[in-house]
């Protein structure tokens, strides 16, 4: 067992060593989500928890666009000001499928997973996004970017 143990880590510092090709970034929407006050839950173990509406919005990209129908953001901020969304939201496309997000990340910076029963949109059930932006009026703006795999 211990000589396996032995070849597999040698194996992995010998892959590591090369720079990997990174990830490429297609631009999939720019989003502008509307949110209504929080609902404050005040001060936890972990930090400061608000409960945001999402009431609506729209998004816009070369593969899809639409309106956001409805959601909430549970996020946290912590003891030095850091926001981490935790967002469950609707898109509801130009052509009527519905689109579900979930939004995970540390602001400005999010990642987001779809799932969708649409056929047209079944591509986003195994896509994983980034997304960046920032706090508007009424809501935030953000840019989402699928991640994709090097080009072989």
């Amino acid at each position: 067992m211990l000589p396996t143990l032995f070849a597999v880590a040698g194996c992995t510092a010998v892959v590591s060593a090369a720079t990997p090709k990174p990830p490429t970034l297609d631009f999939l929407y720019s989003i502008n989500i509307s949110m209504t006050a929080p609902l404050d839950i005040g001060t936890t173990a972990i930090g400061s928890r608000g409960i945001l509406p999402i009431t609506g919005g729209t998004f816009a990209g070369p593969k899809l666009s639409g309106n956001v129908s409805a959601g909430l953001d549970w996020g946290l901020t912590d003891s030095k000001g850091t926001f981490s969304p935790d967002a469950v939201y609707v898109l509801t496309t130009t052509d009527g499928a519905r689109i579900m997000v979930t939004e995970r990340g540390r602001a400005p910076n999010m990642q987001l997973l779809f799932e969708t029963g649409s056929s047209s949109y079944g591509w986003l059930n195994t896509a994983v996004a980034y997304a960046s932006g920032g706090l508007t009026a009424d809501g935030v703006s953000l840019d989402v970017w699928q991640i994709s795999p090097p080009a072989a």
